[in-house]
């Protein structure tokens, strides 16, 4: 029978070591924090915190919800101060009614006094104010009568002196009429309703932008997407020219739909003859023939037709834009309470032609970038091996030139730099090789330091890529130098030509340290690129975006749905991306086996597993934006939170309770209705 191994025991002093420096550890760790966050107790002790506590409090537990219709009455006595020479003696007041009166009748600024008031009605109570030439009301006491109808209250004459005289008033109330919703129960509503509305347009525009953005961060998806060099370089030569050629077509099909002027039906006309041509000529030219096989003269046909098509779809779409906002204008009177359903049309019309050079130039933008993509598959599969590669080492410089000019362009808008300044180069190429010398020494160092040293792998790798980094970007900073000082020599100095020159370079020595491994991870590249942007965004809050879009397109509604849309793209991508890469293989691979594309493998082994849970995240984030609305009104971005802010820095906490209790019942009926959406989709 075999003994068991008897159980180590641990030295009870070494014990008592490490439990008693865990301890010390952590009330250090307290005692810091303590200090760092000015943990003091002396304010709580204040009386007069206390008294001022009390008050919020009692305000803020008598929302301002219900209200008499009422009468004002003013009993105002006059007031000198200081006092006159000769003495002061205020008119002469009607004492068979309510009435008050100040005892001394004058005083120094900050002087004590006693006011009384005769003749009120039984437990009648109203503020006491002291009123300046300028009017401003300066609430001095709250006043409360006796069973007798009489009153007596000290207070101390505010510092405002005037040889003018001025007035003491006594507000009393008299109900005349029933129970009925306040102003500020009626302005809170409107503000609330608002305040969902806005989460709810930030939302819609999070959900539609960051479901395609969701596919591109999923690593999962792109861990396998591999493309040849030469066609990553066309990539980006064609991405920037067909922006820039979509720009200038969006402008000529702007100005051409604007000088059709303001006639509707001619907008409507032309926009249905452009748009029933285009599906003629689609119908027409892209008959599909089983038989016959399509020539390159059939097929450079039909690529001119989709072409000339999409031209006409963006005349379309400027001749509808134009029709919907002359119609929404002419319908937004006539149609009353629900003139908003016209606003909504002239706003979707305007939305349409202000976009169009934006749509015109995104659109041709990627078309060029695909056409580059598939130009460079050719030339990678079907061209010999001399001029693929003579391509490939155009293409690389050409791309990697126009990638540091656009830095270099960036750096110069930004910044604004002299004519004399290096900065465009430097900067460049401090990017550039940066990246590079980070993405080097992460490969390198995941070769290098083993997996079994733990922890100590994880900070030695860390290091490695900081290290690469910093080399990186002083080889860069120094090329940048060097690039401008040698243009300089042409008189090019300080110019976009030094990027430009060193980018090429760049793309050259690229291209040829990469000839063994021509094809290039471009899935992981945008999963990363993307992740970065979506952190990037995420990691500034609505509230300091608001600001920025208060100053673009003012102060309500719209400057705060824009911030929380731009938040709630980053947030919901990031959810909706971590969701697909939870997703089960097993289709994915079923459909790859097929020999789908991308796109099908996206669409029949993607979607239907990801459908509950993306509807579940897009109400949930819903219901984080009708929270976060009420508090980016603070900075201008409307909703229910521009009103509570005016309200507490007012010292009307009445009314700020009203506010606060509203978003408790709105944000709870979310949750509950949301809580039972997603629990019967999920």
């Amino acid at each position: 029978m075999q003994k068991s191994p008897k159980k180590e025991t641990r030295n009870p002093f070494v014990r008592f070591l490490a439990v008693a420096t865990a301890v010390s550890i952590i009330v250090v760790a307290y005692a810091f924090a303590f200090d760092r966050t000015d943990v003091d107790l002396e304010p709580i002790k204040d009386e007069q915190r206390k008294v001022s506590l009390v008050r919020i409090i009692r305000g803020l537990s008598r929302p301002d919800i219900l209200e008499f219709e009422t009468i004002e009455t003013f009993h105002i006595v006059e007031v000198a101060t200081p006092c006159q020479p000769g003495g002061f003696e205020p008119a002469a007041r009607d004492t068979n009614g309510p009435y008050i009166e100040m005892f001394p009748t004058c005083g120094l600024p900050g002087s004590d006094v006693t006011v009384r008031g005769h003749n009120f009605e039984p437990n009648q109570e109203g503020p006491l104010s002291f009123i300046p030439p300028s009017e401003v009301t300066l609430k001095l006491a709250q006043i409360r009568a006796d069973e007798d109808g009489e009153w007596e209250v000290g207070v101390e004459l505010p510092e405002r002196p005037d040889e003018v005289t001025q007035h003491l008033r006594f507000t009393t109330k008299e109900r005349t009429g029933q129970w009925a919703l306040s102003d500020t129960a009626t302005n809170t509503w409107d503000k609330m309703v608002e305040t969902v509305m806005l989460a709810f347009i930030a939302t819609t525009l999070g959900t539609i932008v960051g479901i395609p953005l969701s596919f591109m961060s999923a690593r999962n998806l792109m861990r396998s997407v591999r493309t040849p060099l030469v066609s990553v370089a066309l990539f980006f030569v064609g991405l920037p020219i067909g922006i820039v050629a979509g720009r200038q077509l969006g402008r000529w099909v702007t100005d051409v739909s604007a000088n059709v002027g303001s006639n509707a039906p001619a907008q409507l006309g032309l926009s249905i003859a452009v748009a029933i041509a285009g599906w003629l000529a689609l119908r027409l030219t892209l008959r599909e023939d089983d038989d016959e096989p399509v020539t390159p003269a059939e097929r450079t046909l039909r690529w001119s037709v989709v072409a000339a098509v999409v031209v006409g779809a963006l005349f379309s779409i400027g001749f509808f834009g134009r029709f919907l906002f002359e119609v929404g204008s002419d319908l937004k009177e006539p149609l009353g309470a629900f003139g908003f359903l016209g606003g909504f049309i002239r706003t979707i019309g305007d939305l349409l032609t202000t976009f169009l050079t934006f749509t015109a130039a995104l659109t041709t933008g990627v078309a060029a970038a695909v056409l580059g993509t598939k130009l460079g598959h050719f030339v990678n599969d079907k061209l010999a091996a001399g001029p693929a590669a003579v391509i490939r080492m155009v293409a690389g410089a050409l791309a990697v030139a126009l990638l540091t000019t656009g830095i270099g362009g960036m750096v110069q808008w930004m910044y604004e730099l002299q004519l004399t300044s290096n900065a465009r180069a430097t900067t460049a190429g401090g990017i550039l090789l940066a990246l590079t010398g980070g993405l080097i020494a992460g490969r390198l160092g995941r070769g290098w330091v083993s997996d079994a040293l733990g922890g100590f792998a994880i900070v030695a790798r860390f290091v490695i890529s900081i290290a690469g980094i910093a080399i990186g970007l002083a080889t860069g900073i120094l090329l940048g130098v060097l690039a401008d000082a040698a243009l300089g020599l042409f008189d090019a100095e300080g110019t976009l030509w030094a990027p430009a020159a060193l980018g090429a370079a760049l793309g050259l020595v690229g291209v040829l340290a990469t000839r063994g491994r021509d094809q290039l991870p471009s899935g992981m590249a945008t999963y990363y690129v993307a992740r970065t942007v979506f952190n990037g965004i995420r990691s500034i809050e609505p509230l300091v975006m608001v600001i920025v879009f208060v100053v673009w397109v003012g102060i309500g509604p719209f400057a705060g749905a824009l911030a929380l849309g731009l938040h709630t793209i980053a947030g919901l991508a990031k959810l909706y991306s971590e969701q697909v890469e939870s997703i089960m293989e097993g289709p994915i691979e079923a459909v790859a086996a097929t020999g789908a594309t991308k796109l099908q493998n996206i669409v029949y082994a993607v979607v239907p597993q990801i459908v509950p849970p993306y509807i579940a995240f897009t109400l949930y984030r819903w219901d984080i934006n009708v929270r976060m609305s009420t508090i980016i009104g603070f900075a201008g971005g409307g909703g229910v939170g521009f009103l509570l802010q005016q309200n507490i820095n007012l010292l009307q906490y009445r009314a700020a309770s009203v506010q606060m209790l509203a978003i408790a019942v709105v944000v709870a009926t979310l949750d509950f209705v949301s809580a039972n959406i997603r629990s019967r989709i999920v």
